[in-house]
């Protein structure tokens, strides 16, 4: 990305980050609701519906907005997760993304 372009999106993402703050509090609480619901599934099958219909509720009831808000309160859990996970490992982050990675491409690859 030449420099003009990343002071753009720089600028952008700090405008942004200031216009969706009211939505964090709201967000960060749907997060930990959604999460309760989805985590320790006896079918991890269903648990991509269970997060779907948490975000499809979230644009439904309340715009893209607060459903901005939300994917990146989730992001933003999730780099938390993964630091914490490589911390208690004794692995780093990149060694836990590529760990999952691979589980992923193999799932693609393996014949069901």
């Amino acid at each position: 990305m030449d420099p003009r372009a990343h002071r753009t999106m720089i600028a952008q993402v700090q405008v942004e980050r200031q216009r969706l703050l009211p939505e964090h509090e709201d967000a960060t609480q749907t997060t930990i609701d959604m999460l309760r619901t989805s985590t320790g599934r006896d079918d991890p099958a269903s648990v991509p519906y269970l997060n779907l219909a948490y975000l499809l509720g979230v644009k439904n009831t309340y715009g893209d907005d607060k459903l901005m808000a939300l994917a990146l309160s989730v992001a933003n859990w999730a780099t938390t997760a993964i630091n914490d996970l490589a911390h208690h490992t004794g692995r780093t982050p990149q060694q836990i993304i590529d760990h999952y990675e691979t589980d992923i491409i193999a799932d693609r690859e393996s014949p069901t």
